[in-house]
């Protein structure tokens, strides 16, 4: 009976993992309005001479959320590929408790 504490804890480290998933979403959505917003400084300043877009305090700002949002996507994508390989053993785990369940209970049954 070990197998059904295993299948429920890979069934809790699956919800973890679509949470994860669900924040890389988000930050993803996050990224792409920085970069939407990096873009129409980059096109406001692309129609005055002389002016340099790179020092605009709002470029700045979403080019700096950008790379903070970015590394934080990455520990994400990191912590999601630890999840999967420790649920890939708790298949494993499971797969293998249940044969030996099934073989010790057709042991005990002859």
């Amino acid at each position: 009976m070990a197998f059904l504490a295993l299948a429920g804890q890979k069934s809790m480290m699956a919800l973890q993992k679509n949470f994860l998933q669900f924040q890389v979403m988000s930050l993803m959505n996050q990224v792409q309005y920085a970069a939407s917003q990096m873009t129409a400084i980059k096109r406001e300043y692309a129609s005055q001479e002389g002016a340099e877009y790179t020092d605009d305090a709002d470029f700045i700002y979403y080019e700096n959320l950008e790379e903070q949002l970015e590394t934080e996507k990455e520990l994400l994508e990191n912590q999601i590929t630890a999840i999967d390989n420790e649920i890939g053993g708790l298949k494993t785990l499971v797969n293998n408790n249940i044969k030996s369940s099934c073989t010790l209970n057709l042991a005990s049954g002859s």
